[in-house]
């Protein structure tokens, strides 16, 4: 076998086997415990830091599915515009809306205002924040724990690429 059949192969064998893996996936299950929540009702209140990033959105996708213990909380994603619009808003501004920057609002990229269903995401690339409300005047406990699970695979795209390797790994080993 000459060079470019050693390639070729290398590049059928390397692509199965990236395509079988992403087939498979990988899951990680994590829990935060210990959030403190907010006692200002129906306003949401963002995490400093963003949540991690998904820079191969366009190769490998990824699922998080999101519950937690309270009824009287509900959980949301927002990008970075989206957190810097609800940050800006005053305490006076935060109860007097009916819609924007509460459970609500249907700008948010995700939502979750049941503790059961918890909320389902596909983590994109880019800076985008988890964020924290209440929906009572007063809080029943002052802390939250959170479960969260990550499933990770190839993308439709990722497939293709993968088939595409796969042609050009034959046609180097026929072509040698």
């Amino acid at each position: 076998m000459h060079r470019n059949g050693k390639i070729g192969t290398g590049l059928i064998t390397l692509s199965v086997i990236i395509c079988l893996l992403g087939t498979i996936g990988f899951t990680t299950e994590e829990s935060v415990e210990g959030v403190p929540t907010p006692n200002v009702p129906n306003s949401v209140f963002f995490s400093d830091e963003p949540i991690q990033s998904n820079p191969l959105a366009l190769f490998i996708t990824a699922n998080a599915e999101v519950t937690w213990d309270r009824n009287d909380v509900f959980l949301v994603v927002a990008d970075a515009d989206k957190k810097a619009q609800c940050d800006g808003l005053t305490l006076i501004e935060q109860m007097g809306n009916n819609e924007l920057c509460t459970s609500r609002d249907n700008e948010f990229e995700a939502i979750g205002d049941d503790n059961q269903a918890g909320v389902s995401w596909n983590v994109k690339s880019g800076e985008y924040f988890v964020g924290i409300g209440t929906m009572t005047e007063v809080p029943d406990d002052f802390e939250l724990n959170i479960d969260y699970t990550v499933d990770i695979s190839l993308s439709a795209t990722g497939y293709f690429i993968g088939f595409i390797i796969i042609i050009i790994g034959y046609a180097l080993t026929k072509y040698d």
